[in-house]
This record gives C-alpha cells, structure tokens and sequence, in this order.
C-alpha cells in the first residue's frame, strides 16, 4: 500500500510540477505574479497532502514536482518552450520549487498544537 501511495505522489508531483513550470512565468511585464501563483501551487499540494496524513504520498509528490521542474528547464527541447523572457525567473524557479515542496512540511512539522486539543470541554 505505501507504494501505491508513493507512486501516486510522483504522479501527483510530476502533474504539478509541471503545471508550475509552465505558470512560473507569468504575465508578459509580470513575471513574479507567476512565481508567486507557482510556489502557491507547488506549497499548497504539500500542505495538503500532509494535513490529510498521508506523509508517504507527500514522499513521491516532493521529488516529482522537483523532477519536473528540472527536466522542463534544463533538459531539450522541452525547455525552449517553458522559459520566460527573463532568465532570472527561471532560475529563481529552480530554487523555489524545491523550497516550496520541502518548507510547509518542516512548518506543519514544528507548529505547536492547539491548547484544547486532546481535552474534553468543561461542561
């Protein structure tokens, strides 16, 4: 069952990686309305995976939207049609997508609990 689970993680983070990737971009004079819609994008697929407690999905999806960023960037002929008109976007991309797949869970790792939870209510 973890394999499944961790093999619908790569697939789920190749989607979104790639999704990602082709929005990093952005609008023409707005290239950081695009990395600020992607690194949402990406960050928000590792919250929720991680709220719905299934670390191991969250296993694949890290290294898939990771994966997919690299190939669509680095590697041909892919990568004459993804990037933006600045190339500071697409290399500011290579480092956010990581940081967007890996950073919430060391978040929601390392948040307190709730004060009440775990306690009955005073009746």
């Amino acid at each position: 069952m973890k394999v499944l689970q961790i093999a619908l993680g790569v697939l789920g983070g190749l989607l979104v990686g790639m999704l990602a990737t082709v929005v990093h971009s952005g609008p023409v004079d707005l290239p950081v309305v695009g990395l600020v819609l992607a690194t949402g994008l990406v960050a928000s697929g590792t919250w929720f995976l991680l709220e719905w407690k299934k670390p191991y999905v969250w296993l694949g999806y890290a290294p898939g939207v990771i994966g997919a960023t690299i190939w669509l960037l680095m590697f041909p002929p892919v990568n004459d049609s993804v990037l933006s008109v600045d190339q500071w976007v697409s290399q500011l991309w290579l480092i956010l997508a990581p940081v967007a797949a890996l950073v919430p869970s060391l978040l929601l790792a390392y948040r307190r609990p709730d004060s009440t939870s775990g306690e009955k209510a005073a009746d």
